[in-house]
């Protein structure tokens, strides 16, 4: 800094130094606007969450405003004093107002202002999202007014004198860049060690992006998580979230006289086209007659993170941070818990790779994290259905009169996993697959083949599952959810898409559904239905739950044989999606739209479907 300053006159450095104060001035604006940010989480009171609200609120805005600064520091190293004067305060004014609208925009709907909302303002002529009155219109501009002539005014103060400011703001703004870092610091060690009253803060800040390194705290030893996450879960046996209204009533639930028990089978990364004789003969064989099978089933998501989440909260993905920062568990397995129901949770892969230990399981004591034993994911989906089976016999003998709730996650077809003397009926068949010789010139067949037989070997296993619960009488009174997470894409459309989380079409999103149990009628359901919709069902079928689905989700019941939505969300890592019968609108996380048709083909959308509108309401649904 020294080195570039001695290159410019001492006004120039002056002007420099009184634009640094311009801003430091304006972080204090910035602090006042922001404590709109904190009715929407509650108040830390363990030293960890107190220091990271400190850090955090001060490092965080300070840095923000710190890189606001820098096109205002060219503007005083290179302009006249008369025109760095309205850079100055178009920038800071701009920055006040923008950070006041997503207050506003955060409060209603709990995620910040990107260009989607702003799209969706210009476009919404009916008011259906935002409905401001005259006066409000007024008030708005004359912030904006305000907002500019203060801070001319107050630019043009600053530089009159800024050979005469006196303040350090180097030394302060080397403060801030240290705050900014022990944010993150502490977040890595307390995200680490599953302290809530930390990690249920990161989703108020505007554009942070908090630190994580459990893994490789892990990896090193340095960490055990199993245990951190018992520790903290003893402590806290509350996992409601203060910004949350959900269920917007309390429950009333009776399950009866005899409970039925429920199980609930995933296959990661299972096609709606790979369920059949061919394919899966055994689920096939057992359910097609005796089960209902939902024709055009939709996960809530491309992605295993948010396909899981929307199946056991039965909301949309834009929940999922509010929940994981807060450790909020599934309303459904919480509701299980308060029913008596022992809890069998098998996953293939681990639980908390994804983050479901602080989600969907968040409520569950001792929770199994991972299956440990097996060299690729068809030796762990082996053994994972092995211990579901001795985990069953313990059961019998030590609680046979309690219900049950069973999870089984089979990760074969994920990983295109067959063993070599597995059968492969599908052929060509690739051998293994090599994810980097995947292009536009590859041949589906061999890997889809592959996927097939994968799934092909899952379905043996779960055979096993279903004739242990026949052969222990247990099959007639149980609900047997079989489904995926989301799809995956084989080159489908012929726009190079292969594997998951990176489009909407029905190739990663449509998935199998088929539900066996007390009640339900067989036969097939053409209408289409959503991940969303199992939990609403399996509360009112099962747990038998008075309440309406709106109390606790935005799905409905699927054993509604009129059930057919016009449109349902889907959530990717980036973004999510409003998928209709004829078109697909998928908005991302940087704000940025498009419209598409089932095949990928970019519409030319000059407004909205209605269905946006509708859409963004629903997402708001539970947000105080």
């Amino acid at each position: 800094m020294t080195l570039l300053m001695d290159k410019f006159t001492p006004n120039k450095r002056f002007y420099l130094r009184g634009s640094a104060f311009f801003a430091l001035i304006n972080l204090v604006v910035v602090w006042g606007i922001a404590t709109r940010y904190l009715p929407f989480f509650n108040a830390p009171s363990d030293p960890w969450g107190i220091a990271y609200l400190v850090t955090t609120w001060i490092g965080h805005f300070g840095l923000l405003v710190m890189l606001a600064w820098l096109p205002m520091a060219l503007a005083a190293l290179v302009l006249p004093r008369k025109a760095m004067i309205p850079v100055m305060s178009l920038i800071a004014a701009a920055g006040l107002w923008a950070l006041a609208l997503d207050t506003v925009v955060f409060s209603q709907y709990r995620f910040h202002v990107n260009h989607f909302m702003l799209s969706l303002f210009v476009h919404d002529q009916n008011g259906e999202i935002f409905s401001f009155s005259a006066s409000t219109w007024a008030l708005g501009i004359g912030v904006i007014v305000g907002l500019l002539l203060f801070e001319t005014w107050l630019a043009w103060r600053i530089q009159a004198r800024a050979q005469g400011i006196a303040f350090p703001v180097w030394k302060t703004f080397l403060g801030l860049l240290i705050m900014a870092i022990a944010s993150h610091a502490i977040h890595v060690v307390a995200d680490a060690q599953y302290k809530r009253s930390v990690t249920q803060q990161t989703s108020i800040y505007p554009l942070l992006f908090p630190a994580t390194a459990k893994d490789f705290m892990e990896k090193n030893g340095w960490l055990d998580p199993r245990a951190a996450r018992e520790k903290n879960l003893s402590m806290n046996r509350t996992h409601d979230s203060g910004s949350l209204n959900w269920p917007a009533k309390p429950l009333s639930c009776t399950p009866g006289d005899t409970p039925p028990n429920v199980v609930v089978i995933a296959l990661d990364s299972w096609r709606f086209d790979e369920y059949g004789p061919e394919t899966t003969p055994h689920l096939y064989q057992a359910l097609n007659e005796s089960g209902l099978r939902f024709e055009h089933h939709i996960s809530s998501g491309n992605a295993t993170r948010n396909g899981v989440f929307g199946l056991f909260y039965g909301l949309t993905g834009n929940y999922w941070n509010t929940m994981e920062d807060s450790q909020t568990g599934s309303l459904f397995i919480r509701t299980l818990q308060q029913e008596n129901y022992r809890l069998g949770l098998f996953g293939s892969a681990s639980f908390d790779g994804v983050g479901f230990d602080r989600t969907v399981f968040a409520s569950v004591p001792d929770l199994r994290l991972r299956t440990h034993e097996g060299e690729d994911p068809a030796a762990r989906d082996k053994n994972m259905t092995t211990d579901w089976l001795d985990w069953q016999t313990k059961r019998r003998t030590a609680d046979a009169d309690q219900p049950y709730f069973g999870f089984l996650f089979y990760d074969a077809p994920h990983g295109y996993s067959v063993p070599d003397d597995a059968e492969r009926p599908w052929q060509p068949s690739l051998d293994t697959l090599e994810y980097t010789e995947l292009g536009p010139d590859t041949d589906p067949i061999p890997v889809r083949n592959l996927h097939r037989n994968a799934a092909h070997y899952d379905d043996q296993l779960i055979k096993r599952v279903i004739d242990d619960l026949k052969a222990h009488g247990e099959w007639d009174n149980t609900y047997l959810i079989v489904t995926s997470d989301h799809g995956q894409s084989f080159n489908d459309t012929g726009h190079s898409f292969w594997g998951h989380n990176s489009n909407f079409s029905r190739y990663q999103t449509q998935v199998p559904l088929l539900i066996h149990g007390p009640n339900v009628q067989p036969g097939t359901h053409e209408g289409m239905t959503s991940h969303l919709d199992v939990v609403p069902t399996l509360m009112k079928h099962a747990l038998g739950c008075a309440n309406p689905p709106a109390d606790y989700s935005q799905g409905k019941d699927l054993l509604n044989p009129t059930l057919d939505h016009p449109w349902v969300i889907a959530n990717s890592y980036l973004g999510y999606a409003i998928i209709e019968k004829d078109r697909i609108t998928e908005v991302k996380d940087s704000g940025d739209w498009v419209t598409y048709d089932p095949e990928l083909n970019t519409l030319d959308q000059e407004q909205f479907s209605p269905a946006v509108f509708e859409a963004v309401n629903l997402m708001g649904r539970f947000y105080d």
